[in-house]
């Protein structure tokens, strides 16, 4: 089976969650799979005569999308989705800055996204066919468009899909199949060694993933937060809001680490907060909590679904509810069920399995058994 992944062009420049997912399952599949070869290509005009199917990702930017999909239809390719979708009309008019928080008020959110293709169009370089159809049909009709146009969708959660279809109302059943996010457990894991004694905050910094409300709420808190990862060169003025909001010296902002140095930070601390107004769930959650955290997440998302009852839930536009969590989180012994179930149940062997078994059901065919060795 010869597969060929596609999303947005700057997935290498500007990484995020979805490179973890996408690097990651590319080499478990290919590791647990001899027989599956997977190739990453960005170009929307690729020659797709050699793949038995295409697998892309992200609806978040239907311009780029949108023509990945039109390309495999008219090449008659069968399309693997994963969805990678979110949606908080909340988050924009709440959880946002300056200009951007009025305009989304004033217009609301499809509105905000067409002034958004316009940008892109006309300035930002992105002057192409995709953000031409995302102006002229709008950002939900793109994107129902692609939902329309996939062969099967891979959420990372049935709260993902929930949303999907409250949003999008479709008219008939969707074909999915749940894909969960996951950690490595060959890099992550509970070192029993370590003092913990500080709070952990990993993630870009940016208004979804809501760090400023986590320093206001740190300012009233006696323990030690330290939040690492690094603002896009369009977050500067929100990453200037952070350090401004800093009060006292028990907030600490370092730069984005590679895995064996945030493993260490995992390894010192006795919190991992990631307060989003939006999050499925969060890979940092996921890897800090096999680390040996306990867990402050926010209620928005998919997090409910891969925690339960074994984490701390916050309201992101509430600050005291963040302190409220981070205290409880923080007094409660390690919770050794919760590190358990991520290790047994959210792994990438089993992000690996699972998509491939939507290949051998999009392609008509018996799974693949896994290579021996």
């Amino acid at each position: 089976m010869k597969v060929l992944y596609q999303t947005r062009y700057n997935i290498f420049t500007r990484k995020g969650g979805d490179t973890v997912q996408i690097m990651k399952t590319k080499e478990f599949i290919e590791n647990r799979f001899s027989d599956i070869q997977i190739d990453i290509n960005s170009d929307p005009k690729a020659d797709l005569t050699s793949y038995d199917l295409i697998h892309i990702f992200n609806m978040l930017r239907p311009q780029e999308t949108i023509l990945f999909m039109n390309n495999a239809k008219a090449q008659n390719k069968r399309i693997a989705l994963s969805t990678i979708f979110w949606r908080s009309t909340e988050f924009e008019r709440q959880g946002q800055m300056g200009l951007r928080r009025m305009i989304n008020r004033m217009i609301g959110y499809d509105g905000m996204e067409k002034l958004r293709g316009l940008y892109r169009y006309y300035i930002d370089g992105e002057k192409h066919e995709g953000t031409l159809m995302l102006i002229k049909q709008g950002y939900t009709k793109l994107q129902r468009e692609i939902l329309d146009q996939a062969d099967l969708l891979l959420p990372n959660g049935e709260g993902e899909m929930e949303l999907i279809r409250h949003i999008f109302k479709p008219s008939k059943p969707l074909n999915y199949l749940v894909v969960p996010n996951a950690i490595d457990t060959g890099i992550f894991g509970y070192d029993t060694r370590t003092e913990r004694d500080i709070v952990l905050c990993a993630g870009r910094f940016e208004p979804r993933k809501n760090q400023l409300n986590l320093i206001k709420a740190f300012n009233g808190l006696p323990y030690k937060l330290v939040l690492a990862g690094t603002a896009h060169e369009t977050q500067r003025k929100y990453f200037k809001a952070m350090k401004k909001a800093i009060q006292k010296d028990n907030i600490e902002i370092v730069d984005e680490l590679g895995h064996g140095e945030l493993r260490k930070l995992y390894g010192r601390a006795k919190v991992h907060v990631l307060p989003s107004w939006y999050d499925t769930p969060g890979l940092v959650s996921l890897e800090a909590a096999v680390s040996g955290c306990n867990i402050v997440a926010t209620t928005r998302g998919t997090t409910r679904e891969y925690f339960g009852d074994d984490a701390f839930y916050c309201e992101p536009g509430d600050i005291e509810s963040i302190r409220r969590a981070v205290t409880e989180a923080y007094q409660q012994p390690h919770n050794s069920r919760l590190q358990a179930r991520i290790s047994a149940e959210y792994t990438w062997e089993q992000t690996a399995d699972r998509t491939v078994e939507g290949y051998a059901r999009l392609l008509g065919r018996q799974e693949p058994e896994v290579s021996a060795g």
